[in-house]
């Protein structure tokens, strides 16, 4: 049975992703901070036929994290790891307080470190680490400078552990999505055009074919987008 983790479960990207790996076979381990949520997820993906564990976890939090990837690994190996979070701080350089960006990097970039670090432990050759990044991983906007150098840093970090990792067979991706539409917009001010954005099921497509591959096929990074462009 393939074992799979995915975090940021409970909704967007994330939730997609657990519902297009869910068929029999496959063991889903999925991890947010909101039980009910991740509930309702699992309830789907059992309907199509997968084994389902919810984990109520904190990516920001190490111990939280190792206990997480140990239930994963339960049955003795963890085959792939989707690693997404949502939110992103959007605020002009001079409004952002020092709490707030340690904040927001914790959130996007050492959880990815905590995750990575737990789960490649724990993984043998095949194993697959996908990293949800964004197109501001390559790209800058303004007003956005948290998020983009969080991004940024998830970018060069993943890059980093894929060489690192690679004489294991164990494969890094990151997958650089445009604007998709998550309740990430809801709260960031502006007007903005959600039918010029992915949804989190395209998304979601594209990591279920990267998970489909040969186990020596490695997708390093991939950016999808809208055909309309940038917003």
């Amino acid at each position: 049975m393939r074992s799979i983790l995915i975090t940021g479960a409970s909704r967007g990207i994330g939730a997609a992703t657990a519902l297009a790996l869910a068929r029999p076979g496959t063991r889903l381990t999925l991890a947010a901070r909101n039980r009910a949520a991740l509930e309702t997820i699992a309830d789907q993906a059992i309907t199509a036929g997968a084994d389902c564990v919810v984990v109520p976890c904190d990516v920001t939090d190490p111990d939280q994290v190792s206990k997480t990837v140990a239930q994963a690994a339960e049955t003795g190996h963890l085959d792939v790891v989707v690693h997404s979070v949502g939110g992103a701080l959007v605020a002009p350089l001079a409004a952002i307080s020092i709490d707030e960006w340690e904040s927001h990097l914790r959130t996007q970039l050492t959880s990815l470190f905590l995750v990575a670090q737990a789960a490649s432990a724990r993984m043998d050759q095949g194993g697959l680490i996908i990293n949800i990044a964004s197109v501001a991983a390559r790209q800058a906007f303004p007003g956005w400078s948290a998020y983009v150098a969080a991004k940024h840093g998830a970018l060069g970090f993943a890059a980093a552990i894929r060489e690192e990792l690679r004489p294991r067979g164990i494969r890094v991706c990151s997958i650089l999505p445009a604007a998709t539409d998550t309740a990430i917009w809801d709260t960031i001010p502006g007007n903005w055009s959600r039918s010029n954005m992915l949804q989190p099921t395209d998304v979601a497509a594209v990591i279920a074919a990267i998970v489909a591959l040969p186990p020596y096929v490695t997708v390093e990074d991939l950016t999808i987008g809208h055909v309309a462009g940038r917003l």
